[in-house]
């Protein structure tokens, strides 16, 4: 592999010391790291000139001398005769801010040099890590032109009823939370079995009819059992049904026989039809399991090809752990940070489903259920939950009438926003049919 020097630009950054030392408050102009700087002395020197700086305001390159010579540090920022030669008026230009900006892009430039040389060396290995080179390549912010002509723009297509946020199946909880804003992280949660999968397939298909591109990540159910829920859902018909090859139906003569009729060609080709259609929706699917860091590649990638405006991920929890790195606290935090950085830099809604710690059958779920919850809802700004148990009580206060299956379950959901920082909180009422991936608004 060559040998040849990473790029740099040594004038530059002797330039930038001497601007600082013959006017320390230029130093409150730049915000470099020493990490930033190609040479070892310039690296000590920077970072003792923070230290320094932070102790001292009011600092002056003899103050800066004594630090360095009681700190031990001289020899290592090239010796006397050097910080006096930084020091020389004539040698340098005045453009602090254009040295400050050379040193960064050729910090950035090594940063990507060290980045291709580790994707090469594990491509040797025969091991790919493209979309960790994605992440590292394309981390920075895509740049969003921000003015108030936007906003008052967006409040006008908001009067209009036109969406300017991310929306929810419902229309009337959206205009009470502002649906789910984009740039920012929501956590959706509820029990196992409540329906969670089911609910965001039919969220899918809201989003697909309305023609939001967005970005699936079904770590728990996969592509297949998602599109097929969704084709479910689009068509109100059995999908477990189809996959079983029929179903037990009691005989009309004797009721207590059941007899077994197959799957129809007709039942196969509608449900087909229902595939292709939910097919041609913009939604993009992703479905193999990564580290945090290399989702984020995958993320901007999307976000680059085909304009996600959000992204779901079904299962975080999934995510694969970096190896050695983290324990269990660790690694929630990595993927919290590392899900409001997908947000924040592409200016998407990500929508992130997490499990619960044990709940009583009688709790209502709230945000201390959520599991992991000290990073996960701390970071993010709304949650949202189906709620499934211990709402009978909430649902005759507002009017609705519980209902249940044949064996005594608990039909009825709650849609309910739990948190929202920018907006007011809501919750609305539905009837579940969970085998055909339905949830009507409950009528009262």
């Amino acid at each position: 592999m060559s040998k040849k020097e990473m790029p740099h630009s040594y004038n530059s950054e002797k330039g930038l010391f001497a601007n600082i030392l013959l006017d320390t408050e230029k130093l409150y102009q730049v915000d470099l790291k020493p990490s930033e700087f190609y040479n070892e002395k310039h690296q000590t020197l920077w970072a003792e000139i923070q230290k320094h700086s932070n102790e001292y305001t009011n600092w002056d390159t003899v103050t800066l001398y004594e630090h360095l010579d009681k700190a031990g540090k001289m020899a290592d920022i090239g010796g006397v005769a050097y910080y006096m030669e930084l020091q020389d008026a004539g040698a340098v230009g005045i453009n602090t801010l254009h040295y400050a900006k050379v040193i960064r892009e050729q910090a950035q430039l090594r940063d990507e040099i060290r980045t291709y040389r580790e994707a090469l060396e594990k491509g040797y290995e025969g091991i790919s890590i493209s979309d960790g080179v994605i992440s590292k390549l394309m981390g920075r912010p895509i740049e969003v032109k921000h003015n108030v002509d936007n906003i008052v723009e967006s409040w006008k297509q908001a009067q209009q009823g036109n969406r300017t946020s991310i929306p929810t199946p419902y229309e009337g909880i959206d205009r009470q939370t502002g649906g789910v804003k984009q740039g920012m992280v929501t956590i959706f949660t509820g029990r196992s079995k409540s329906g969670k999968s089911m609910f965001l397939s039919h969220w899918y298909n809201y989003l697909g009819k309305k023609n939001v591109p967005i970005m699936v990540v079904p770590l728990e159910d996969k592509y297949d059992v998602t599109i097929k829920r969704m084709a479910g859902n689009l068509g109100a018909i059995n999908v477990s049904e189809l996959d079983a090859g029929g179903r037990y139906l009691q005989n009309r003569q004797n009721f207590n026989a059941w007899e077994y009729y197959h799957t129809l060609d007709k039942e196969i080709d509608d449900a087909k039809d229902l595939l292709k259609t939910v097919s041609k929706y913009p939604i993009h699917f992703y479905d193999r399991k990564v580290t945090p860091s290399q989702l984020r590649g995958v993320a901007i990638r999307y976000k680059k090809q085909y304009d996600i405006q959000a992204m779901f991920i079904d299962g975080a929890k999934d995510l694969l752990r970096p190896s050695g790195k983290y324990g269990d606290v660790g690694f929630d935090e990595e993927i919290s940070q590392q899900l409001c950085a997908i947000a924040e830099e592409l200016n998407i809604a990500v929508v992130s489903v997490h499990h619960l710690t044990k709940i009583s059958e009688f709790d209502r779920i709230n945000v201390n259920h959520i599991r992991g919850s000290g990073n996960i809802v701390g970071d993010a700004r709304a949650v949202y939950a189906l709620q499934s148990m211990g709402i009978e009580t909430l649902l005759a206060e507002k009017g609705y009438t519980p209902k249940y299956d044949d064996n005594g379950n608990l039909t009825t959901r709650i849609f309910e926003c739990l948190v929202n920082n920018h907006g007011s909180v809501g919750m609305k009422a539905l009837d579940a049919d969970l085998n055909r991936c339905q949830f009507y608004e409950s009528q009262k």
